[in-house]
């Protein structure tokens, strides 16, 4: 099943249920969608990046509302990112992301800090849904 059909999905489920944070969150990733591609057609590679970037955009968010003590608006951030985290796909533990940036290193041959751009670029090709920043502190240190 395509994610904008879980999407659909969900908002029905939401709208019977009146679960009413649930059904902005969804609606709100599905004019994200919509944003983009009017038909809403998107293949799930790019709405994954969609949702990727929002969900940044409510950590970012939610680091700022915990900064200056507004606890309401922290508890609602982490609600929807939440629900956010149920249309992207299980990030890699950081053993299992050690070990992937790991098989780059020697794939790519890499050597030095230098060779930091080849390591990336391999590591993307191996799983684009890696954590790029944890990845890129690991090859560092492995390279290192």
């Amino acid at each position: 099943m395509a994610i904008i059909e879980k999407l659909n999905d969900g908002i029905k489920d939401a709208m019977k249920n009146r679960l009413q944070l649930r059904l902005d969150v969804l609606r709100m990733l599905k004019s994200k969608i919509l944003a983009v591609s009017a038909r809403g057609d998107l293949p799930d590679p790019e709405v994954i990046k969609l949702f990727k970037t929002y969900s940044g955009n409510l950590q970012e968010a939610l680091d700022q509302a915990k900064a200056v003590n507004r606890q309401e608006n922290a508890d609602r951030l982490v609600q929807e990112l939440e629900i956010v985290h149920e249309f992207l796909p299980k990030s890699l533990t950081p053993d299992e992301t050690k070990k992937l940036v790991q098989q780059a290193i020697n794939e790519s041959g890499a050597k030095t800090k230098k060779d930091l751009g080849l390591v990336m670029k391999r590591i993307m090709q191996l799983n684009n849904s890696i954590d790029g920043k944890l990845a890129k502190d690991l090859a560092d240190q492995l390279l290192s």
